[in-house]
């Protein structure tokens, strides 16, 4: 992504260079003063845009985290204390949740649906992690991933699936958020409040290496994904917002489970065990902070198949609760609970 600097910050650079020159202003320049007075207003130019990119970088990027699908529901809190001694909450809050699934064996075709949700301290993803600025209030983001899919099979167990990816996204600030409430209550529109916020489109696709091996003693699930989506700001996206992204991953993840010998209304209790890494390869990893990740959870799994409850001919079989860990490059960790359906 390209920026250009905005005239407050070529006013900004170049007074800072006259000043830096003291003096010798006031004399005409010689050569090596007029050199050294041209490299400085070059440094300052480079650092505005620097810090433009940053901005913009750092909102696509988690929005390009929260695009991408996971195989695992999760919610990740990052505390970032270098930004601000004072202040203990998370600088980062990330989650996902959705789910997918092939229509049926006669018909091949793969739907999934995935929703993302970011919530971050401006000053270390607004401002390229500038700790002097005081901005009391949180940037959200919401993003919502479609995609369709068609099963090729290779051999016994083993698929291959293309699929193809649309998402959208919107990010806003809790000023942003609390001005449109009030519009919408109110009809008064504060639009120096509601203006600030970033609408984003993109387009990708995925492909999937996947094996499916279910047993009476046993079941597993392997998956071996590589996304690419190219994001896009739209619409009244603020100035300094706008631009693109393209996020890339690769992920790996696997899930065994087997019965644990005790029945629930008559249906089989089994235990689950399940794993994940992720290889963030595109724009969100400067934003997160870090380029791979690994969860590793287990739990139980309920048989619900006889209630059959459920939507459009789509019915629940199972349920798992499963309990998580995380840790992701450079020491960050976490836990997490979630609950997975099978249908």
């Amino acid at each position: 992504m390209r920026a250009r600097p905005t005239p407050w910050l070529l006013a900004v650079a170049l007074a800072g260079c006259l000043a830096a020159v003291g003096p010798a202003t006031a004399q005409p320049f010689d050569g090596a003063q007029r050199e050294a007075l041209a490299e400085q207003v070059a440094e300052r130019l480079a650092a505005a845009r620097t810090t433009l990119q940053s901005r913009r970088g750092g909102v696509l990027g988690l929005m390009g985290y929260n695009v991408v699908p996971d195989g695992s529901a999760n919610a990740l809190q990052i505390s970032r204390s270098e930004f601000s001694a004072q202040e203990s909450s998370p600088t980062l809050q990330l989650s996902q949740f959705g789910f997918g699934f092939t229509v049926s064996e006669s018909l091949p075709i793969f739907l999934e649906s995935y929703l993302g949700t970011a919530r971050y301290d401006p000053r270390a993803y607004l401002t390229g992690g500038d700790a002097t600025r005081r901005l009391p209030l949180r940037w959200n983001n919401v993003a919502m991933t479609l995609g369709v899919g068609y099963d090729f099979r290779l051999a016994e167990n083993l698929y291959l699936r293309p699929i193809i990816n649309g998402s959208l996204g919107y990010a806003a600030s809790d000023a942003s958020l609390f001005g449109s409430f009030i519009n919408y209550r109110r009809d008064v529109d504060i639009s120096p409040l509601t203006d600030q916020h970033m609408n984003v489109h993109g387009l990708g696709a995925s492909l999937m290496l996947a094996y499916y091996d279910y047993r009476p003693a046993r079941d597993i699930d392997i998956e071996l994904r590589y996304t690419q989506i190219r994001l896009q700001t739209f619409g009244d996206t603020i100035p300094a917002g706008r631009g693109s992204s393209t996020p890339r991953t690769l992920g790996l993840w696997g899930r065994y489970r087997w019965p644990t010998g005790l029945e629930v209304s008559g249906r089989p209790l089994r235990w689950v065990i399940d794993g994940s890494g992720s290889w963030y390869l595109g724009d969100q990893r400067q934003a997160l902070g870090f380029g791979w990740s690994v969860k590793i959870g287990g739990g139980i799994e309920f048989d619900v198949g006889r209630y059959e409850f459920g939507l459009m001919g789509i019915n629940v079989s199972r349920v798992r609760l499963i309990a998580r860990y995380f840790y992701g490059e450079g020491g960050i960790t976490g836990t997490s609970f979630g609950i997975g359906m099978s249908f």
